[in-house]
């Protein structure tokens, strides 16, 4: 699908009707493009549009590079898919003269919220350069708002993990449910670093595009800014990243230390019923010449003998402090 923005009247608006590439349009907007829609636009414009698998490349020669005057630069841009999961998806921004284009095959929500700007009177959006650090400004914002959103759930991760009460059964429930939890929350965490670390890189092949293209000084202020956004949010997720491993880590401590609670039982248990079970098998043992069978009092005396095997051990353990 094809949707052109042109500025007129000082404002930008969307094409009604049959797309058309004229002089006004600003903005065109490739979503999930038809191989056809590919044509007319390269056919227009005289530039080829990254494909698809194009588009999947990770070389940063194959993202950011120039080409018959046109800067093509492709990031990867987070997003909430249908299903509410943290997805990631390649989005490429071409800047051919005075025009931006846009090339995804995916809906972030960022997409939506810059094109409602584009609806109201938005003066600064004459050119494709505005347009483009304007997505990229809404691109960050919303990438913002995913990462303070893993911070809060970490935060309450970190609270479930070390107040986790309840028996052993309860808690080894919980520690199924917690590890799994870390798991989206570290898959989230690792796609925000990776769409942070690719605008980093965008906006600052961007600074030197808009260097060589002579943009107006407050145009490449923002994109400074922006670049300086995207490198406290890539530390931020950085930080995320390394808490995350801290959760997981401390919850595979305590689940070590759990089973080593279980293996600890088994052990005194063995231990201190070991010498009882000596004594048991010494005075089972069928000869004729063992003189505490004839004793009255012999039975009794094992008895005794077996009840203090198993206490004494006991009481030194737990003089020790191993139980």
């Amino acid at each position: 699908m094809i949707t052109i923005y042109e500025y007129k009247s000082a404002e930008l608006k969307p094409q009604t009707g049959q797309p058309r590439i004229t002089e006004q349009a600003v903005w065109i907007d490739l979503l999930n493009p038809t191989q056809a829609e590919e044509a007319k636009v390269e056919k227009a414009l005289k530039l080829d549009v990254p494909t698809r698998e194009e588009q999947q490349e990770i070389e940063v020669s194959s993202r950011l590079y120039q080409e018959n005057g046109a800067h093509f630069m492709t990031a990867t841009a987070l997003y909430l898919s249908d299903q509410a999961e943290a997805k990631t998806t390649p989005i490429s921004f071409i800047l051919a003269g005075n025009r931006l284009i846009t090339v995804r095959y995916a809906e972030p929500r960022a997409f939506t919220i810059f094109a409602a700007r584009c609806n109201r009177s938005e003066p600064d959006l004459k050119s494709g350069s505005a347009v483009l650090i304007g997505l990229i400004e809404t691109i960050i914002d919303r990438l913002a708002d995913f990462i303070e959103r893993i911070q809060g759930e970490v935060d309450a991760l970190s609270h479930s993990i070390f107040e986790i009460k309840g028996g052993v059964a309860s808690r080894q429930r919980r520690f199924d449910v917690l590890l799994r939890a870390i798991g989206r929350e570290g898959e989230v965490a690792s796609k925000a670093r990776e769409s942070a670390h690719s605008l980093g890189r965008l906006l600052t092949f961007l600074a030197h595009a808009a260097n060589e293209r002579k943009e107006d000084k407050l145009l490449q202020a923002r994109i400074r800014t922006a670049a300086r956004d995207v490198n406290s949010l890539t530390d931020h997720a950085t930080f995320l990243s390394g808490k995350i491993i801290f959760l997981l880590d401390a919850t595979l401590g305590m689940i070590n230390i759990q089973q080593n609670d279980i293996i600890k039982i088994f052990s005194v248990a063995a231990v201190v019923f070991l010498p009882p079970t000596l004594l048991a098998s010494i005075y089972g043992m069928n000869f004729h010449h063992m003189p505490e069978l004839n004793w009255m009092l012999g039975y009794p005396i094992a008895l005794i003998l077996m009840v203090l095997a198993a206490v004494l051990p006991y009481i030194y353990f737990k003089r020790k402090g191993w139980l």
